[in-house]
């Protein structure tokens, strides 16, 4: 997950053209933007338990929802505003992924996907259930501040947040503790024998990419204005699993650039076409089955074998001469 120096140049103008979006389109279009950014932090995060550490999460909707719902029940029985459930959201949903993981990373593989899925449906119930706290299937409204009823206002700070996260997560990729869990990835049992705790690592990682998943739910609920049991139903785990897979797990910004492709075409699938759900599965299936490296990863080949063929073919031509 290394990002080069082209790519962090290419990041910047993606920031840049974000930033004076809001000037170049209309309201209904930021709304699909900031559904995308949401999108690739929840994303971007999840991968750094997929890619990062090699572990399949199933049960990633849970942190993502519990987000949305600390949110609104701040606000509904203590009348804290948005603002400050958004500050407090990675630390509820981070605790609750901490609890998790020290319970399921003693397994691996799918014992360990299932294991999370389950504690996922656990939290899941329990908030469809209590009517008296949560509002049950009904939900809870937030209210959102009247600064923040114009959607540009809103966009910036989503933009801020989501911006602040990726160069987080990148910044742990490239520190000791991401080189660390690239070779619990690659290797747990070499990686314990030079003594890396892999169990803690992974517990890290885990609870970081909950609170950052949390922080993304936080961001959709108010948006939306409303935090629903629904976000946390384990279909909506899928999501990010089929993100990061579609873009690539291991390219930093592959996630992104899943997260991006999926939520538009989501969108626009949803609004035309007459069957969206069998539309959708459709194209879900041809991306992963015809890219299994993703569509960055995929793109990363091609360029260096173009590179080697190029440097292979420039000795060639300079033995060919007379």
């Amino acid at each position: 997950m290394q990002i080069t120096a082209k790519s962090l140049a290419g990041f910047a103008i993606v920031v840049f053209i974000l930033v004076v979006s809001p000037y170049l389109t209309d309201e209904s279009n930021l709304f699909v933007l900031m559904d995308v950014l949401i999108a690739i932090l929840f994303a971007t995060s999840y991968n750094l338990v997929l890619g990062g550490a090699g572990l399949l999460s199933f049960g990633h909707a849970a942190y993502f929802g519990l987000g949305a719902y600390t949110v609104a029940l701040l606000q509904a029985h203590l009348g804290l505003p948005m603002l400050v459930g958004i500050a407090l959201s990675p630390i509820v949903a981070g605790v609750f992924a901490l609890l998790v993981a020290l319970l399921t990373v003693r397994l691996s593989g799918m014992y360990f996907a299932m294991l999370t899925l389950a504690f996922a449906q656990l939290i899941y119930t329990v908030i469809a259930e209590w009517y008296s706290f949560t509002g049950g299937d009904n939900g809870i409204p937030i209210t959102v501040p009247d600064y923040f009823f114009v959607t540009a206002h809103y966009f910036y700070l989503t933009l801020g947040i989501v911006v602040g996260g990726v160069l987080l997560l990148w910044l742990i990729g490239n520190s000791p503790f991401g080189a660390a869990l690239h070779a619990i990835r690659e290797n747990p049992q070499r990686a314990s024998f030079v003594g890396l705790n892999v169990k803690l690592y992974q517990v890290a990682a885990f609870t970081i990419s909950g609170a950052l998943s949390g922080v993304a739910g936080a961001l959709s609920g108010s948006l939306h204005q409303m935090a629903f049991p629904s976000m946390l139903y384990w279909t909506e785990s899928a999501q990010p699993v089929l993100m990061a897979l579609a873009g690539g797990i291991h390219a930093f910004f592959g996630p992104a650039v899943g997260a991006a492709i999926f939520t538009v075409l989501n969108f626009f699938v949803a609004s035309y076409a007459g069957y969206p759900l069998l539309v959708f599965g459709v194209v879900v299936l041809v991306l992963v089955m015809a890219l299994p490296e993703g569509v960055v990863g995929t793109f990363r080949r091609w360029l260096i074998r173009r590179r080697d063929a190029g440097s292979r073919a420039a000795p060639a031509s300079r033995d060919a001469r007379p």
